[in-house]
């Protein structure tokens, strides 16, 4: 079996001790196993557009129900109120 080695940041690594103490894996090594298996074989959908259309849809919606008929600031007052 190949070797691997990668280096994680410090906040990741606590999370993955954290998901491996609640979760039960053996190892390290068996999360990240695990954790590519499931990103290799999840389930996929066939297109990606429904989902584009889904949430252009869902932000239309939150923007009408925002801002209900008043203009948009600009996108210097947008972006500067981040």
């Amino acid at each position: 079996m190949p070797t691997i080695n990668f280096i994680i940041p410090k906040v990741l690594d606590r999370q993955v001790k954290e998901a491996i103490r609640k979760r039960g894996f053996a190892s390290k090594a068996e999360f990240f196993r695990m954790a590519a298996f499931n990103y290799l074989y999840k389930e996929v959908p066939e297109d990606n557009l429904d989902r584009l259309n889904a949430l252009t849809k869902a932000v239309k919606e939150e923007v009408r129900r925002k801002f209900a008929g008043r203009r948009l600031p600009s996108i210097r007052k947008q972006i500067m109120a981040l």
